[in-house]
Parts: structure tokens; sequence; C-alpha cells
């Protein structure tokens, strides 16, 4: 492909383990997180290895040049003589599925897609797929990931740009300036609030879907439930029922704009059905829907970014809650776990005491951390770890 990339190392090493064998690729993440960029690195890798180029075929669906391929049959026969196939947003052709079992049939046959749709559960892509695939979650950079795309140090300055423009790789292609950023990250959020949710789910009160966006992007700190958002709206003279409410989240969740983080009880290790928090999967565009950035909510803020960084190292999280008490996250992988408590900063001994009182109801021996902005930490208080965020999510 003769193309220099910004190797994302974390991807690249899930994805070769993988190359050259007949499991199906998906590559799943929202909008401009650049799956495509992933599908080139592997291209560029397969080339490495001394893959001819006319043995590998390449099909994005946003890209006129295959609007022409609407459905199985049709995609089946454009890549039938292909070893190496590359489809970019497949969700778009009519029952992609049956062309890419029948073309999974073929032992010989390597296959990578991207999805940018959650709506395809875990069982439903096994079904389609005959369970012969391996999934891959696609998340924005992380903190370290977007030192290196800028080219820029560990640090507050850095931090504060990863706070302010969020997590898109283009931007790297941008000059880091609020006018020029905002421009298109505004541009985004539309493409994926028109396209991605109100085109594909026919969504048809479009002044109220973009007043609950809004309504998401200032209050979104908050637990609440749909009903909140219902009487809230009813305040501001806008009737609409819990039932609308909960299908716009939905849409937003499953166009992977919204993530939705459920809470576990942690004496009696289950999960609550409500109450559940959303954090949006890159803070750029909750920022652009409010025109620009503000420290107003810088809290809410920082946890979302501790939620988005332990994410894209494929951590799962929840929220603790724990005799009615809240512990921010729980993070699991390779069945260890890890409490953390995210604040802004230790103002006082008021705070300090706050931020650590709830690890004393937890008596199990896991890593347990207060994660804040202060530049001056405490080291340990009772076995609980006080850590800078800066150096928090750059070492994970």
């Amino acid at each position: 492909m003769n193309k220099t990339f910004i190797e994302k190392e974390d991807y690249i090493n899930q994805i070769i383990p993988y190359v050259g064998k007949d499991l199906i690729k998906v590559f799943i993440g929202q909008r401009r997180v650049w799956k495509s960029y992933l599908l080139f690195q592997v291209m560029d890798l397969l080339e490495k290895k001394w893959v001819k180029t006319e043995e590998i075929i390449y099909i994005n669906k946003e890209n006129l040049k295959w609007e022409y391929i609407e459905n199985y049959k049709d995609l089946y026969n454009e890549v039938k003589d292909f070893k190496y196939i590359f489809v970019d947003e497949i969700w778009d052709i009519f029952e992609w599925e049956k062309a890419i079992r029948s073309l999974q049939a073929e032992w010989w046959k390597d296959i990578y897609i991207t999805w940018s749709n959650s709506n395809l559960l875990s069982w439903e892509l096994a079904s389609f797929l005959s369970w012969r695939y391996i999934s891959i979650d696609v998340y924005p950079l992380n903190y370290k990931e977007f030192l290196k795309f800028h080219n820029l140090e560990k640090g507050e300055d850095s931090f504060y740009k990863y706070i302010e423009f969020g997590w898109l790789p283009y931007l790297k292609n941008l000059e880091l300036k609020s006018e020029i950023v905002n421009s298109y990250l505004r541009d985004v959020v539309d493409t994926i609030i028109l396209k991605d949710i109100i085109s594909r789910f026919n969504v048809r009160n479009i002044d109220f879907f973009r007043k609950l966006i809004i309504y998401l992007a200032r209050e979104i700190w908050s637990i609440f439930s749909a009903k909140n958002i219902s009487d809230y709206l009813i305040s501001q003279k806008t009737k609409i029922s819990t039932n609308v409410v909960l299908n716009y989240l939905s849409y937003c969740k499953q166009a992977l704009f919204l993530n939705e983080v459920s809470r576990f009880d942690i004496k009696w290790k289950k999960i609550f059905e409500l109450r559940q928090k959303y954090y949006f999967t890159d803070i750029g565009l909750r920022n652009a829907i409010l025109w620009g950035f503000n420290n107003l909510y810088m809290w809410w803020i920082l946890e979302n970014i501790v939620y988005i960084n332990l994410l894209s190292k494929w951590y799962k999280v929840t929220i603790g809650e724990i005799y009615k008490k809240e512990v921010d996250f729980i993070a699991e992988k390779d069945w260890k776990r890890i409490y953390i408590q995210v604040s802004y900063i230790l103002e006082n001994q008021s705070t300090i005491d706050i931020e650590f009182w709830v690890f004393s109801l937890i008596w199990d021996n896991w890593p347990k951390y207060v994660i804040t902005l202060d530049k001056k930490t405490w080291g340990f208080i009772d076995w609980v770890e006080h850590k800078n965020i800066i150096d928090f999510v750059y070492e994970l």
C-alpha cells in the first residue's frame, strides 16, 4: 500500500494471531474511530508478508464506487475470487451474512469486516457467522495513543488538549485550535445523529431527539432514568413518554455514541437493573454538542476519560455500589479487579475523607485508587492509593 501508519500497537497485537486464519475478524466501533485505518494496517502487514496486492480486495460501502453492492449476491460475486477480503460498514449490505458464510466455507479465505452499530448482539453475530469469528472492539484514542498521534509529551498541557478536543484519530490531520476542531467535530456529530440514528431508526420527533442529546451532554454526569428525563422535558413544555425516551437512548447506544454502564452490588455480587450511568464514547463530540469545552463538570469529564481509557485496554467496567454508597468504577480483566474513585481535586480533609471512606466498606484485597488532577498526591491512605489522573491513564 506504500503508506506510513502511526501504528495502534494494542490492536495490531490483538489481530496478528488471527491473520491468515479462517476466522472472520469483526471490528466494532463508533463512526470515525478509524476502524478503516486498522484494516489498512492489516493490509499493509499482509503485503509486508509478500501477499500479492491482487489477492486483496477492499470495499468501503461509504464510497460511491461500491454503491451497486446492495445485497449478499452482489457482495459474493464481487469478492469471490480474492483470498483476502476487507469490507467496511458491511451492515449496509442486505443479508450480508449469507455471502460471508459462503465465503468462509471456502477455508482459504481471510475475511475482515467493520461494523458501526451495536444492535448486532454477540449471540446474533455468533448465529450469523456460525460461531467462527473473533470480534474486536475499537475505541477512540486513549491518552497514550493521543500523545503518539499528535507527537506530544505527557503533561498537563497535552492532557488539557485531550480533554478539550477529544479522541478521534483524524484530529492528527488538523491544527489543534478550537475553531478548527469544533467545526470538524460538529460535522461528525451531525453525521452520527442524522445517518446512524435518525435515518437508520426512522426517528420522527427530530426536534425532541436533538433536545435529548443536548440534555444528555449537559446532565450526563448524574444518575438518571428515562422518567427523570421525561419529567424534565415536561417541565420545559416538551411532553414525551418514557418509552420514547428509552427508545432514543437505545438508538444512541446502538450507534455506539453513548455507553451505558451497569451498577454492580459489591456485597451481594449482582447487577442492578436500574440507575445506570452514561458516558460518551468521545468527549470531543460531547463538547461540540455544547459548542465548545467548559470545565463546569470537570469531575464528570475526568470520569469519562478514565472510563474510556479502561475500555481501550479491554477492561470490563461497572459502577460499584455497597450499602447504597457508590464506587465510580470496578474494572476487571484477566480475572483481576481494581476499584476506582474519580474526583477533581482533593481540596481539603473533608474531600479526602469522602473519597477514601467508601473503600473502608470493601474488605477484599484488590487494588483501590482515588484518581484526581492534583499535582501532589498523598500516596497510600489506609491501603488506598491516591494517583494523578495523567499518570494513571498513561500507565494503564
